[in-house]
């Protein structure tokens, strides 16, 4: 009698399959001591969702942005924001045009430096300056200079401009008539159509409309796709060993991804007598993204991790905005730094979070 090997053979290929996914699964299961396990726990005890750009996240509620360490670009046009009082934003309008007045020109014939002053529509506070780039060029460079308040929120947007039409440049504008030409006007309107769409708000407040988030501002869809650009850092005064930084974008679309730059990052890696901890792809609420955790030095010999993810990285639209996140951990050496695990720990149920913000796109 022949016996029928196939079921066994079914068998043994499941349970293969089955060890293999328990065993090498990735992201590898983390064994926390039980004092570990109450460390991370003290960490996460309170988190709070942050709106970054597109995105969704949520983290630590200790965790905050600082002044300055925010960089935020609209179709190219620098985005600054800062909490005011109204009393601090008029003072704030009044010396920037004193200021703006008062610049001397190097050639006498670019003078006045501050062209205009152009008030916004009803409704809305604040004031566009239209002046020459600097001191030193030619007149026909412009800037209009946006200063919005909105919310409690001071906004500031500046946006490249010309006007070549003065006689002075007749010339120059039979040679080149796209640059001696006049595009304040237009570029003055799209700085308008943009101011009316930002509203300030609360850092850890989430729209639920169409547009993108900045920590203090929103900006509502307008219609049209428009290049966006978002770099921003959270520290934390309970743990200031720790910083989250975050950068997002939705028009810089990479060849490749990074786990298919091994070469390149391990000579990385070695040069700051580094090792990785492991690396991987993790599908996070839909979204494909990769990881790479690491240990080594700091530029000041210090030792420390830093653990970064990408998402979208080689596929980046309108649609699928690209977002890099890096987790730095410094100080390794004190007695209250969280160890390997207790930081790898803390990384996977941050990113863990991570998700497209409903309702981001109205398009």
């Amino acid at each position: 009698m022949k016996i029928n090997k196939l079921p066994w053979v079914v068998a043994v290929l499941v349970a293969a399959c089955t060890g293999y996914y328990l065993f090498n699964s990735y992201p590898p299961k983390i064994r926390l001591t039980a004092q570990e396990e109450n460390t991370v726990n003290t960490f996460m005890e309170e988190t709070t969702t942050r709106c970054v750009g597109r995105y969704l996240i949520d983290m630590p509620a200790s965790f905050s942005v600082e002044s300055g360490n925010v960089l935020a670009f609209i179709n190219k046009a620098p985005v600054t924001t800062k909490r005011l009082y109204r009393p601090a934003f008029e003072q704030k309008i009044r010396r920037r045009e004193a200021e703006l007045r008062r610049t001397r020109t190097v050639n006498p014939l670019n003078m006045p430096f501050l062209k205009a002053v152009h008030a916004l529509p009803a409704g809305m506070e604040g004031v566009i300056f239209e002046r020459n780039v600097n001191n030193s060029v030619p007149d026909s460079a412009r800037v209009l200079e946006a200063h919005l308040y909105t919310n409690g929120v001071a906004v500031e947007i500046e946006v490249r401009a010309r006007n070549g039409l003065s006689s002075r440049y007749d010339e120059d504008r039979k040679d080149t008539p796209n640059i001696y030409g006049n595009t304040v006007p237009e570029k003055q309107a799209e700085l308008l159509w943009l101011l009316k769409r930002i509203s300030g708000k609360k850092e850890t407040e989430i729209p639920y409309q169409a547009g993108f988030c900045l920590p203090e501002i929103f900006i509502a869809d307008g219609g049209l796709s428009v290049k966006e650009e978002l770099d921003v850092t959270y520290y934390s005064k309970n743990n200031p060993a720790i910083d989250i930084y975050f950068s997002t974008d939705n028009y810089s679309k990479s060849d490749d991804t990074m786990l298919s730059r091994p070469a390149e990052i391990n000579k990385e890696i070695a040069a700051f007598s580094g090792k990785t901890i492991r690396k991987g792809v993790r599908k996070i609420n839909g979204l494909y993204t990769e990881e790479w955790l690491v240990s080594g030095n700091t530029d000041n010999e210090e030792k420390a991790r830093r653990f970064v993810l990408q998402a979208n990285e080689n596929i980046t639209h309108p649609h699928s905005p690209w977002l890099y996140i890096s987790f730095l951990q410094q100080g390794l050496s004190e007695d209250n730094a969280l160890s390997e695990n207790e930081a790898v720990s803390v990384w996977e149920q941050i990113t863990g979070t991570l998700r497209l913000r409903p309702g981001a796109f109205g398009w």
